[in-house]
This record gives structure tokens, sequence and C-alpha cells, in this order.
């Protein structure tokens, strides 16, 4: 028994419909703002593969070409990595190169703490030190 997946034409949800028979016509109603109009989705699938042999990595190859500050070659590096190591699907991964495809600087996207961290005066006054 199948489940299909459709677009609404009209507010954009995502719609899910059961259907007991293969054979049976698709016809839906979107929850969300009661249209008819919906439009059909590709499913999620899965290849199953191999496992990686971490005895074929070539680190240098996987790092060959990546500008670690461009966000298009640091998507595309990510990309790659998630084709070749990731079993499931990572909505985590899935968000950094999307943000990273829409020219978001790499540091905002992974998060990175980009402070001075060595002693400069932007420490709050008082912070650390105890009373005397």
């Amino acid at each position: 028994m199948p489940v299909y997946e459709f677009s609404c034409k009209s507010c954009g949800a995502k719609v899910s419909l059961f259907i007991r028979s293969i054979k049976s016509d698709v016809n839906g109603v979107c929850d969300r703002c009661g249209s008819t109009e919906l439009q059909r989705l590709i499913s999620n699938f899965r290849v199953l593969r191999a496992p990686m042999n971490p005895s074929d990595l070539n680190k240098q190859a996987m790092l060959d070409g990546v500008d670690f500050t461009n966000p298009a070659s640091m998507a595309n590096f990510f990309r790659r990595m998630g084709n070749d190591f990731q079993d499931e699907p990572n909505e985590h991964m899935d968000e950094l190169i999307k943000r990273l495809d829409y020219g978001e600087p790499v540091e905002r996207a992974l998060d990175l703490d980009m402070h001075d961290h060595g002693g400069s005066e932007s420490h709050d006054a008082g912070a650390g030190a105890p009373d005397e």
C-alpha cells in the first residue's frame, strides 16, 4: 500500500496520501488550504552500497581543490563527503550545504567561533576574578 507525496499548488504545503491499492486513482485535498490542485513529488529513496574500506581512503585527493574560505567550494566538499560516507539522510548536513550554496560565509554556516581568545580586552569586566 503506497504513500504518495504531493505539493499543494495553492499554498505549497506537503501532502501525503495513503492509497489502499496501487490501481486506485490518486486524488487528494490539501490539509492546510483545502485545494485539490496537487503536484506529485518524487519520493525519497536509498541506494545501498558496500561500506567504505578505510584503507582505500585518499585524504589528499579528498582535500585537493577545496577552498576553505569559499562557500561554494565547501558546499561541494560536504556534498562529496555525504556521498562517500553517509549511509542515511542527514538533515543537519543538508541544511549546512543549502546555507553554503546560498553564499553564507563559511564561518557563520559552520558556527565557527572566530573571536580572538589571546587575552584581548573583550572579556566582561570582573568576570573570572574573585572579589577581594
